[in-house]
């Protein structure tokens, strides 16, 4: 919450709180600075203590940030697995380290600097950019906060912005890291190629029994059965909800009858206008209309051009002024409008052009139409069906009988992995949110009552039970006879391919051409791409193994499949010459340059202050242990 009243300060801020996040993360790796500490303290970093109540109302207010966020509360037990706990205590002792060394300094920040600095802030100014102190109890209450703490708070934070000011703000990449990093991104490679693929393997002979009996011993766990489970799963989303509503052919009509101007395409016009804001001007021009002038006259005489003449192809709502688009859209072909009194002036306006519009008739938008209305209803019957179903399940109800009753459909899925596949190895299909479903089914005991899943941030929902668990197990021979044989010729196929790709490489690293080396394959060439580009036939890790491979060598690549093999030589390498990165690049470079020098100098400060955590306290908030 304090960050978001801080959201609008500049400079240091944001990069000392980049740095202290990452601080949080890197002190918990350090295992003997935890020792017991006041009984009232949580933590305590050289003389600088973090109250127990302090930690309690930050890590509450963390918790209730991610719940809104989420859109459900989460439990303690979620909020550890998620390291919440160690995030907001490592923050705070980061925070506590600068206050330590702030007060060793004798550092301080004026009333009179800090009051600017709360007047400055955009959260307490009013609509004419001026301090307003109703403004600001009012955010300060509404954040939780009493003043005096905000204001402790913000003098804490202006004494860390200090600190890190003197330490790192100069701070600027030196010119050959600069240099180094734009030829690491601007760099081209150009190379040659060839794939061998299983055809090349020639004939790869028929297994043994023993063979195939030996490889499958040597494999059994890749050929285990995996964990499956029989879930009950009941979907609702505004698609299978407006499959259910029926709409009468009487609110069809009336809804195309009130929508049927903003469907099809509205009728355009060119139009051009001249704009008059003198009167009696506006009045001789109108004359002079009326006498027979042409409008090309009239733009002539005021050294206008079609920049300041011409709306365009313009629909009728495109048109800001109603008066002109009403005038516009009730002329002909070449006709001139009587004076026109518009926003900014008297305007006179030609149409040079008409597309009429299309309107789609009511027969060829029904279908459509109804369609859309069912699922707009859908869309606002979703947290009335998500309460109903929420209810049955309260009052004791299965998932199949909450279905009758709310008059939804329940799906049985006989067995899945946590991959989504079934026995026979499909996948199984129309299930709405299944990758995030099977991430909680497979983590939910049989008769355990678990939350829905949430689909599209709460446009949809899945509930589901955990019917059955069928555990992971061996399985034999027989039954995986195919996959063993499939798999033992992969192997020996690769096996060839990579002999001969390696002696393909062999003969490129002597001088030879392609054509010598590999007669028989077709050489692919690739020009002029970068480390981070996307290259037609190869992957990411291939162009990263062609970026770590000098100008003139050759490579060898493991295709994707794990039996190809792609051979490759280096043709060209090309670093554009420039003076390094600018701009946006560069200042992320110092900012990420910055923050590295604060981290490193706030793990030094605590190694040399001492860092005692009280485990008893971390405990009491969290719930949990807090190793």
């Amino acid at each position: 919450m304090l960050e978001a009243l801080r959201k609008n300060s500049a400079g240091i801020v944001a990069k000392v709180l980049i740095g202290l996040l990452a601080i949080s993360f890197v002190i918990w790796g350090i295992g003997d600075i935890f020792r017991g500490v006041g009984a009232n303290d949580v933590a305590q970093v050289g003389e600088v203590r973090i109250p127990t109540e302090s930690f309690r109302q930050e890590y509450q207010e963390r918790l209730q940030q991610i719940g809104q966020q989420m859109g459900r509360g989460i439990t303690p037990e979620q909020a550890r697995a998620f390291g919440l706990d160690r995030q907001v205590l490592g923050e705070m002792i980061s925070e506590a380290t600068l206050d330590a060394k702030a007060k060793e300094l004798g550092l301080n920040v004026s009333n009179e600097a800090l009051l600017d600095r709360i007047h400055a802030n955009p959260a307490f100014q009013n609509a004419a950019g001026n301090f307003d102190p109703n403004r600001f109890y009012e955010t300060l209450r509404n954040a939780n906060f009493t003043e005096a703490r905000y204001i402790d708070s913000e003098r804490r934070l202006m004494l860390r912005q200090q600190m890190g000011r003197a330490l790192s703000a100069d701070l600027t990449a030196p010119q050959v890291l600069r240099e180094a990093l734009r030829r690491y991104e601007a760099e081209e490679r150009s190379v040659q190629f060839v794939e061998l693929t299983a055809e090349q393997a020639k004939d790869v002979p028929q297994p043994s029994t023993a063979e195939i009996e030996a490889y499958f011993k040597d494999n059994a766990t890749a050929f285990r059965a995996p964990e499956y489970r029989k879930l009950v799963v009941l979907p609702v989303t505004p698609e299978i909800i407006a499959s259910q509503i029926k709409i009468t052919d009487e609110e069809l009509k009336a809804t195309y009858e009130r929508v049927r101007d903003r469907l099809g395409e509205p009728e355009r016009r060119q139009v051009e206008q001249v704009v008059v804001t003198d009167p009696a001007e506006a009045a001789k021009i109108a004359e002079r209309f009326a006498s027979g002038a042409k409008f090309e006259e009239i733009v002539a005489e005021r050294k206008l051009n079609a920049a300041d003449t011409s709306l365009g192809l313009v629909a009728r709502r495109e048109i800001v002024d109603t008066a002109v688009a009403d005038a516009a859209f009730g002329l002909g072909i070449g006709e001139v409008s009587k004076p026109i009194k518009g926003r900014f002036g008297t305007v006179f306006v030609r149409v040079n052009k008409i597309e009429p519009g299309k309107q789609p008739t009511f027969e060829e938008i029904a279908g459509s139409l109804r369609q859309d209305m069912a699922l707009q209803r859908a869309r606002n019957a979703i947290l009335d069906r998500h309460d109903k179903i929420e209810d049955e399940r309260a009052a004791g109800s299965r998932l199949t009988e909450v279905a009758e009753k709310v008059g939804a459909k329940a799906v049985t899925i006989d067995a899945v992995d946590r991959s989504g596949r079934t026995p026979d190895g499909k996948p199984v299909e129309n299930i709405p949110g299944l990758r995030e479903l099977l991430d909680e089914a497979f983590v939910t005991e049989v008769g355990v009552e678990a939350d829905p899943v949430e689909i599209d941030r709460g446009s949809g929902y899945v509930w589901f039970e955990v019917a059955e668990i069928t555990p992971s197990r061996d399985r034999k021979l027989e039954e995986v006879r195919d996959r063993v044989e499939a798999r033992w010729r992969d192997e020996q196929v690769g096996k060839r391919l990579a002999e001969r790709a390696q002696a393909i490489r062999v003969k490129l690293d002597a001088g030879e051409s392609f054509a010598a080396a590999a007669p028989d394959l077709t050489v692919q060439t690739r020009e002029k791409f970068k480390r981070n580009g996307t290259v037609d036939g190869l992957d990411r890790a291939a162009v990263a193994s062609i970026f770590g491979t000098a100008n003139g060598k050759a490579g060898i690549i493991d295709k994707a499949d794990g039996v190809g093999r792609i051979v490759y030589r280096v043709t060209a390498v090309d670093t554009p010459a420039g003076a390094g990165l600018e701009g946006d690049r560069l200042a992320d470079l110092n900012l990420g340059l910055q923050d590295d020098v604060l981290v490193q100098h706030v793990l030094d400060l605590q190694g040399k202050m001492g860092v005692r955590v009280n485990q008893e306290a971390l405990r009491s908030v969290t719930g949990g242990g807090g190793n």
